[in-house]
């Protein structure tokens, strides 16, 4: 019998077979396949180069494959997912920025896989979502919340794990008879968002309310109004700094407000350092 390699050279007498389920040639050399952004080796089932994006994903293995989650995603190119929506609310690939900034929505048959935000927003029928909003369905933006968050599977977030599998039917769902931005129903495990937020549609800024304020902070540890410290979610919000960070500037005056606002209400007292800075530069 041959070695395990001259059987891999004895099935490429098809020329076809050469090339993998991505389209790109299988290095025979290396015995790795290549899909855009990292080579695969398929005797371990794992990828053996870094993702070149991998700083967007801080919280798993620069090695991982679809982000540990072979389920509900796919990964055609070696890397990860970037925010490019069809109207319906389905991901549809990848720009070249990585999962990040504002969302975008596209119908079309253009290539955008190696557009950057700008150069595909120039295109007919690309649009942001913020400019989509009032023609988008309540199923579609579920779909998108629900995607945007998901990504998020597995992080940590201060002391929890975050899972989707933690929320009802594993999903944002949508609403437009409930008041407010966001609401959690902590016995019914479950968040609906309502479409009225003031700031931006971004990865950031959906992860920061979805995960941080209403999973970690309204969920997980029951803060609330309610609890007289509701407060607390919005400092949660700028403690995840990892997020926080790059959020945008009319998110961030959003939650100072906020956090203002509920600390007056709840204390009688104004916000104290180290939030006072983050106060006055953003209120």
């Amino acid at each position: 019998m041959g070695s395990l390699t001259e059987k891999r050279y004895m099935n490429f007498e098809n020329e076809s077979q050469r090339y993998q389920f991505t389209g790109h040639e299988f290095d025979q050399d290396t015995q790795y396949g290549y899909h855009g952004a990292r080579y695969y080796s398929r005797d371990l089932g794992r990828y053996m180069t870094v993702d070149p994006l991998a700083s967007e994903r801080s919280w798993v293995s620069p090695y991982n494959f679809v982000q540990n989650n072979p389920l509900s995603r796919i990964d055609p190119t070696g890397a990860i997912d970037e925010p490019v929506y069809g109207s319906d609310g389905t991901h549809r690939g990848d720009t070249k920025e990585g999962f990040t900034g504002e969302v975008i929505i596209y119908d079309g048959d253009v290539d955008f896989s190696k557009m950057s935000k700008d150069e595909l927003l120039s295109i007919n029928g690309a649009d942001t979502y913020d400019n989509q909003r009032g023609s988008l369905t309540g199923d579609a933006k579920s779909n998108i919340w629900t995607h945007i968050a998901s990504q998020l599977e597995g992080a940590t977030v201060f002391d929890k794990t975050f899972s989707m599998s933690t929320l009802r039917d594993g999903e944002i769902s949508y609403s437009a008879s409930e008041r407010g931005s966001w609401i959690s129903r902590l016995n019914a495990k479950k968040i609906t968002g309502t479409d009225k937020y003031k700031y931006e549609t971004t990865v950031e800024n959906i992860q920061s309310s979805i995960v941080v304020h209403e999973w970690y902070s309204h969920i997980q540890k029951k803060v609330g109004s309610y609890a007289g410290n509701h407060r607390l979610a919005y400092e949660n919000v700028i403690k995840y700094t990892s997020l926080w960070d790059k959020t945008t500037d009319s998110y961030k005056s959003f939650n100072v407000n906020k956090l203002q606002k509920y600390t007056k209400r709840e204390t009688s007292k104004d916000i104290e350092a180290p939030f006072l800075n983050i106060y006055n530069q953003y209120k």
